[in-house]
């Protein structure tokens, strides 16, 4: 892939944010950020799967009556929202939070947690009815169906997609790309603002607003995203009050490094995802940094 290539990129992809307002920042630009609410899932699962309009209607009604159509239904929408994938099966942080519990309903998790022991599918059900067990679990005992549009995580393709994206909207050096694919992190100026930038567009971070821990927790499922870590939410205060003798790039890549350095997320977007995407964009030998001795290209 060229740098040309990136170039026309960058500029389709800053006409197109340019063209979500004139004046300047709505209330959050979209980036590469995707939110979908149940029911819009719902909607798309019914159109590509022939769903008449009056059997659909019925479904919601009847609370998903144990139907082949229905449970095949709910397993197209498991698979839009991301709460269920192929290697692991059902995401219970995720479909949680498409349910909203009852005022003052204390028990509802473990109401949950009984159904899914209770419901356990077997070998002969089909992928279908796995996800149907699962779904009526949440929706007979957890909550109400949200409303609300709730972040879609990304896999690791559509991450080294934004990576890319991130490369040719800053027009990323060859120099820095070196370093990148080789793992001098963080080696510049210039290699923190990709980071600042791959996490803007992927919705995790935000100048004004810090880290997205709700959104950071979905993607990676780590404690320490957890939005009510209390040593989490210390910690990014705290970094907070470092922000004015930094960059905006340095204090995005510094407090999460502070903050969550030992997470598997961080070796995932440094070593993987930035450098692996660098690799591919390079047409040259790559080489690897050590703490002991820099190779000739980064020197």
């Amino acid at each position: 892939m060229s740098r040309t290539s990136f170039v026309v990129a960058a500029l389709a992809l800053v006409a197109g944010i340019a063209s979500v307002t004139a004046t300047g920042r709505s209330s959050e630009l979209q980036q590469a950020i995707r939110q979908k609410t149940f029911h819009q899932a719902q909607a798309e699962c019914a159109l590509y799967q022939g769903v008449a309009d009056d059997d659909l209607q019925r479904y919601v009604k009847t609370g998903y009556p144990d139907e082949e159509e229905v449970r095949c239904l709910l397993r197209c929408i498991a698979f839009n929202l991301r709460f269920w994938n192929e290697t692991s099966g059902l995401q219970k942080h995720l479909i949680a939070d498409y349910f909203v519990p009852y005022p003052n309903d204390f028990h509802n998790v473990e109401r949950t947690e009984a159904c899914l022991a209770e419901n356990l599918y077997t070998c002969d059900d089909d992928l279908c009815t796995q996800v149907y067990k699962a779904f009526q679990c949440y929706y007979q005992h957890y909550g109400a169906l949200s409303e609300c549009p709730q972040f879609i995580i990304k896999y690791y393709n559509e991450d080294l997609q934004v990576a890319y994206d991130t490369y040719g909207l800053l027009y990323t050096s060859q120099s820095a790309l070196r370093n990148l694919a080789g793992g001098c992190f963080p080696k510049d100026e210039e290699s923190l603002c990709v980071f600042r930038s791959f996490n803007i567009r992927e919705g995790l971070y935000d100048d004004h607003k810090s880290w997205a821990l709700g959104r950071l927790y979905a993607q990676y499922y780590e404690d320490v995203f957890h939005p009510n870590n209390a040593l989490t939410i210390a910690c990014l205060a705290n970094q907070q009050k470092l922000a004015c003798k930094r960059t905006k790039c340095q204090h995005a890549y510094e407090s999460f490094k502070a903050c969550f350095g030992a997470s598997a997320a961080h070796e995932y977007q440094v070593k993987v995802v930035l450098a692996e995407s660098a690799k591919h964009v390079l047409d040259q030998p790559i080489c690897h940094c050590n703490k002991a001795q820099l190779c000739p290209l980064h020197k």
